[in-house]
């Protein structure tokens, strides 16, 4: 079986970094994601890539009025209650995308229905975090819901879920299974990547998951089969995508270079190698950030010539097999 390549990507606007990032200090680079977005679709419909866009449910509403609509009723009790946007969607949210760009998404969310190949997935309504404490599944559940029918608005029917900040349990799992979802990301091999809350993502799994991104640490990250939990299909990711703004000269042309022989090896193995990164993460130096997609671009379509890798979305390994999509690679021209 020819090798895969999957790119998904957590789309959130401030709804993602609200909790440790103020509008000033970040606003900057979210507002960005309105030049960056595009940008991306423009380069994957022209290369024929098939991307899953992780969306947070506010986004898909138009005003605050629509928000106010679909907000459940069953809300998280986080013991940290800033974690919880409530109060600010109460108290904070603008009346539309107009006056709150930060926030609202709606026009974005069109660019991606209107792109051909690419998939909307469930990033949950909230952003919820499903292991920091005080909440419960049944607000977890309630929070699926209110993202289902939002979602269902725009003509949207959830195949895929990201788990914000990429917390979850199987019991998250098989409630996402109740609204119909049949794939998710779940986390690389490694202890650097498992699954848990805020105050354990510490700096030293930090700096491992960065030491990972330059030399081998973990074990392998590309998957010759996929595995299925509570009913799903785990996509699992392979490599979280670091800007340029982050890793500049030598260290950056590193973790670039792990990524390219990173597909190489999964394109030449018969294996699906799954990127993934934020919009807003290519929010400043976007002109650079922009060079670097389009290095692994470029890379795509030399590994699909050579050696027949496609493109994939996370619903591709839905419930029906795996798509072909060798032939909807674009050719140079």
């Amino acid at each position: 079986m020819p090798g895969k390549l999957v790119i998904s990507l957590d789309f959130e606007l401030m709804w993602g970094v609200r909790d440790h990032r103020s509008v000033a200090e970040y606003g900057d680079a979210v507002i960005g994601v309105r030049t960056a977005l595009p940008m991306m679709l423009e380069r994957f419909d022209a290369a024929g890539i098939r991307a899953t866009w992780a969306t947070v449910g506010l986004l898909f509403a138009g005003t605050r009025d629509e928000v106010m609509d679909h907000r459940p009723a069953l809300q998280p009790s986080y013991t940290n209650r800033s974690l919880s946007p409530y109060a600010f969607i109460e108290n904070g949210l603008g009346k539309d995308e107009a006056s709150d760009p930060h926030n609202f998404g709606k026009s974005l969310v069109d660019r991606i229905l209107d792109t051909e190949g690419q998939e909307l997935a469930c990033h949950t309504f909230s952003h919820y975090f499903c292991l920091e404490p005080g909440q419960t599944l049944d607000e977890f559940r309630a929070d699926l819901e209110a993202a289902r029918s939002i979602a269902s608005v725009r003509g949207v029917d959830y195949k895929s879920i990201v788990f914000p900040r990429n917390q979850w349990t199987e019991a998250h799992v098989a409630a996402a299974g109740e609204i119909g979802i049949e794939t998710f990301r779940g986390d690389p091999p490694g202890i650097m990547y498992r699954s848990r809350p805020g105050e354990k993502n510490t700096l030293f799994v930090r700096g491992l998951r960065l030491a990972d991104s330059i030399v081998p640490v973990a074990e392998r990250n590309d998957r010759a089969a996929m595995d299925v939990i509570a009913g799903l299909t785990d996509v699992t990711a392979s490599r979280f995508l670091r800007t340029s703004r982050r890793l500049a000269g030598l260290v950056g042309d590193l973790q670039m270079r792990r990524v390219l022989s990173e597909m190489t090896r999964a394109a030449i193995d018969g294996r699906t190698y799954h990127l993934w990164w934020h919009p807003h993460n290519f929010g400043r130096n976007i002109e650079a950030n922009m060079a670097r997609l389009d290095r692994i671009i470029a890379h795509f379509r030399s590994l699909h010539d050579k050696h027949g890798m496609e493109s994939a979305t996370m619903s591709d390994w839905g419930k029906g097999s795996i798509r072909p999509a060798a032939s909807d690679v674009k050719q140079a021209g």
